[in-house]
């Protein structure tokens, strides 16, 4: 009895074991089993010859040129109707073979006859019926009293019996596009659309591409801007979308036309290199609110420029080849800074004050009235550059009058005949408050007299 209570006792204690431990050192007895067979038809397949594979390596899928939109793209912006931002989808209802016309020896404009006087892409260039029935015979229109039966079938492949139930649908495509100016200057048809005698039925395949026409407009055979071909606002920035239309595909940079501003999946690291060797190329599409949206410091750092820019930001500032504005405050940021390294005239601190042998403009820059002022032209080209370093009161310490709150030297800025010109009327009613910085309340100046 003894005996039979042990092994009871023994038999119950593995269970419990089992119950506790078994789920927990499973996923390791499982890895162990699999390594070992691995391991086993290793050594064993030189000597049986190869065995089936037990675990097959992952085919890589074949790479995405980064050019193509990504997989996500319907999912961050929403679905988008077929078609290009360009040509729009089209219906063509017809049957036509332009190979087998071409080849019997129809010219392009014995069926598009209004093709040199076509100043406009919106205008509707498509054979008309009656050029058809110079071939086809009197179809168009067809009625009762016409000789001959209808052959509207031999064409169109919408018909009941004698009559055309739908005609192709072709929307105006978004682009500028004269075809007189172009037959004008020498082009033919092959040279936008291909050689048609290896075409059957036109579609948006035989359109021009970006790249037939950088062809031409190379910026010397004709403009390569691309205001040129593609609708642009009151603002001069291309139209991307077509108004509020949110499913309407977006005219994106593409290709070799992009110039290196491929808007790609690399293009959110590799814009800031584009951006800086041709400004003009961004701001054709984008303006400066559109690159603070991130730059401003919320979702991205102000990292525009190159770590060593302290040191050579003046050339671009002083050539103003940038718009400093956009981001920095001239009266805090430029200025503080100067002041802080001692780039100025106005504090005790200053290299640049009076009596110091530095001077930061070339001789002759400003001097008493009467005497060359070299600084009068670069003031009113760019005076962004000045208020970098020079407060309000450098400028009225000369050109305000003798009666202002801040007494000058009542040297006017302004040239001759301003009193009485337009531009001092127009000034003055858009904001007085401007003028009584040099002029004091009830000056007769202030009424341009």
């Amino acid at each position: 009895m003894r005996q039979v209570r042990q092994g009871r006792a023994g038999q119950q204690a593995a269970q419990r074991w089992a119950q506790r431990w078994a789920p927990r050192w499973a996923p390791c007895w499982a890895v162990a089993t699999l390594f070992s067979v691995v391991f086993v038809a290793g050594l064993l397949s030189p000597l049986f010859g190869a065995a089936p594979a037990i675990v097959t390596a992952a085919v890589a899928a074949p790479e995405r040129p980064l050019s193509e939109p990504p997989a996500t793209l319907a999912r961050a912006e929403g679905p988008k109707r077929p078609g290009g931002p360009v040509y729009p989808p089209q219906e063509l209802r017809v049957r036509m073979d332009h190979g087998l016309h071409l080849r019997e020896g129809v010219q392009c404009k014995q069926c598009h006859q209004r093709i040199e006087t076509s100043a406009l892409s919106s205008q509707n260039d498509l054979p008309t019926g009656e050029a058809c029935d110079t071939c086809h015979g009197d179809q168009h229109p067809w009625t009762a009293q016409t000789e001959g039966p209808a052959h509207c079938a031999d064409c169109h492949t919408h018909v009941d019996g004698q009559r055309v139930t739908a005609t192709s649908i072709i929307p105006k495509p978004r682009l500028l596009f004269s075809h007189e100016a172009h037959i004008a200057r020498g082009s033919d048809c092959a040279t936008c659309h291909g050689d048609m005698k290896k075409v059957g039925l036109a579609t948006l395949a035989q359109l021009p591409k970006e790249a037939d026409c950088l062809g031409c407009h190379d910026g010397q055979q004709a403009s390569d801007r691309c205001s040129t071909c593609h609708p642009s606002g009151k603002d001069g920035r291309l139209l991307t979308t077509v108004g509020d239309d949110a499913t309407a595909p977006k005219l994106l940079p593409r290709g070799k036309g992009a110039r290196g501003a491929e808007h790609d999946l690399a293009f959110v690291q590799d814009h800031a290199a584009v951006a800086k060797a041709n400004s003009e190329l961004c701001a054709a599409c984008h303006d400066d609110e559109f690159c603070m949206d991130c730059h401003a410091g919320p979702i991205r750092p102000m990292r525009l420029h190159a770590a060593d820019y302290l040191t050579s930001h003046a050339v671009d500032a002083r050539a103003a080849t940038q718009d400093c504005s956009s981001c920095h405050r001239a009266q805090t940021e430029c200025r503080g800074c100067h002041l802080r390294a001692g780039v100025t005239d106005s504090s005790e601190e200053g290299q640049f004050g009076v009596g110091s042998p530095l001077s930061f403009h070339p001789s002759g820059w400003s001097g008493p009235p009467g005497t060359p002022q070299g600084h009068a032209l670069p003031a009113q080209r760019n005076i962004s550059t000045c208020v970098s370093c020079h407060g309000e009161d450098t400028c009225l310490a000369c050109h305000a009058t003798t009666d202002a709150a801040s007494p000058g030297l009542d040297v006017s800025p302004h040239g001759g005949g301003f009193a009485n010109s337009k531009r001092c009327t127009s000034l003055e009613a858009r904001n007085r408050r401007v003028c009584l910085k040099c002029h004091a309340p009830g000056d007769m100046a202030l009424d341009c007299l």
